[in-house]
């Protein structure tokens, strides 16, 4: 379990839980979290994906166990098992959904907006492509379908809640991409891995330590520092530029 003399075991932290106090819904998962998502990462397709994987895994076992059910001991079999069904499940909507191969164009509210958007159209396309499959498909779902989390709910095996974080998680992924797509790629090796993470850099989805080493390089570099110039201004475009995915 690696719980320390500190930590009360699962059992005392599962009957808190569903006593009321949530604070032993924050120790499980802490407690859980890094274990679950090393499994995740043989089973996800990409890192963001497992990371979807793991949060909707603690987000189903800790509502049962919440609502009186779960397991009363060992939690993590009882998540490990969750997560393998998701994982099932998922793989089988994954093959039923098909996504067109165009980026779907908004109503133009007028002539600027739509040739604004159609000038951007093959960057936001290819950022879209470099998203995690689910990211894509409640991007599609949501923003091009129309569809309300409820309704898109049982395709993707998730809650309505979960399929509403799910499409704020990836909204803001595709705005990182459209920018990470635009970075040039780099002619000097100690400017490739800034790069490579700027567009997240640009708009602060970086950890702290991440964002300081790409921070320090861009102070130290004047090629790097015009990129992320170039960047800063596209980023400060993106809601009314980026199409309607990005909204």
């Amino acid at each position: 379990m690696g719980t320390t003399a500190e930590e009360p075991p699962d059992a005392v932290l599962l009957a808190a839980l569903r006593a009321g106090d949530l604070d032993a819904g924050g120790a499980l998962f802490r407690r859980h979290a890094e274990p679950l998502r090393r499994i995740a990462a043989a089973w996800a397709r990409q890192p963001a994906e497992g990371d979807d994987l793991v949060a909707e895994t603690f987000t189903r076992v800790l509502a049962v166990v919440c609502a009186g059910g779960g397991p009363d001991g060992d939690l993590r079999p009882y998540l490990v098992v969750t997560m393998r069904n998701l994982v099932s499940r998922w793989g089988r909507q994954r093959s039923r959904v098909e996504l067109c191969e165009t980026v779907p164009e908004p109503a133009a509210s007028g002539a600027d907006e739509l040739a604004l958007h159609r000038s951007h159209e093959r960057l936001v396309w290819t950022a879209y492509c470099t998203l995690p499959g689910r990211w894509r498909t409640v991007l599609w779902r949501t923003e091009a379908e129309g569809d309300t989390p409820t309704e898109a709910a049982p395709l993707l095996g998730l809650t309505p809640n979960s399929v509403a974080a799910l499409a704020m998680r990836a909204r803001e992924g595709l705005r990182q991409a459209y920018l990470q797509v635009q970075v040039p790629e780099a002619q000097e090796p100690v400017c490739r891995e800034p790069r490579r993470r700027m567009g997240a850099w640009v708009r602060g989805g970086l950890s702290p330590r991440r964002a300081s080493v790409i921070a320090d390089h861009i102070a130290g570099c004047g090629s790097c520092r015009s990129v992320a110039s170039g960047l800063d201004e596209a980023n400060r475009e993106l809601p009314g530029s980026a199409a309607r995915l990005t909204s």
